[in-house]
């Protein structure tokens, strides 16, 4: 493994998986493997599910610790979600079924044949994860699917999934209120109309978009309403 400068080695990186119902089914089949002979199909699922069929430029994010309670997480979770159309604060509430998993691996279990790069520039719409931000490229793709089986089955590899629960770890809610107050504590008092001094544009979103909807996303606004009595 190896890392440009600007950034300080990650210890783990979050890899965001979109479709729910297949991450479950890997995430099953590799925990419940016995013998750790991995089917070519299974192999082939990771590839494409995980790893998204690409072989460089494969979008990750710094994690400090195993958990999804870590900041460097909840900040992926959101960077990955900020721009889809069911985050807008102008749209209807997302259903509350789960939407997708996490993976939270540590760069230890990446083989040599796997690089990582900091690329801050590559996180496009949640300035507060640029620094955060880390592209791998593959050389072997097999043997990178194979790692990330190996580390499920053995729980090296964290995951979670992502709803709208709120009794869930991985909810929205939770990830953005986590995301929401490390950013208070690094912007200060964040206003959506007057956005703090050097948080970015990003690429679709301005920062009072992305501001907005970090609020909206922790339920800001119910947080600071007065209590009935």
């Amino acid at each position: 493994m190896q890392s440009l400068q600007g950034s300080k080695p990650p210890k783990y990186l979050v890899r965001l998986c979109r479709k729910l119902t297949n991450f479950k089914t890997l995430v099953n089949e590799a925990t419940k493997c016995t013998d750790g002979c991995w089917s070519q199909d299974l192999i082939q699922r990771v590839i494409k599910e995980v790893l998204a069929e690409k072989s460089s430029g494969i979008s990750t994010y710094n994690a400090d610790i195993c958990t999804p309670f870590d900041v460097g997480h909840s900040l992926a979770v959101i960077a990955e979600g900020i721009s889809q159309k069911e985050f807008l604060v102008t749209s209807k509430p997302r259903k509350s079924s789960c939407t997708r998993g996490s993976l939270i691996i540590p760069v230890s279990c990446f083989p040599k044949t796997t690089r990582y790069q900091f690329t801050p520039e590559n996180n496009l719409n949640f300035y507060p994860a640029n620094d955060r931000h880390f592209d791998l490229d593959i050389d072997d793709s097999e043997e990178l699917a194979v790692a990330i089986l190996k580390g499920i089955h053995n729980k090296t590899i964290g995951w979670t999934i992502l709803g709208n629960e709120g009794k869930s770890l991985g909810s929205y809610r939770l990830q953005a209120g986590i995301a929401y107050s490390h950013c208070l504590k690094t912007f200060g008092e964040l206003n959506h109309s007057q956005p703090p001094l050097g948080w970015d544009n990003g690429k679709d979103l301005t920062a009072g978009e992305q501001i907005e909807i970090l609020q909206h996303l922790a339920q800001v606004a119910q947080i600071d309403s007065p209590i009935e009595m």
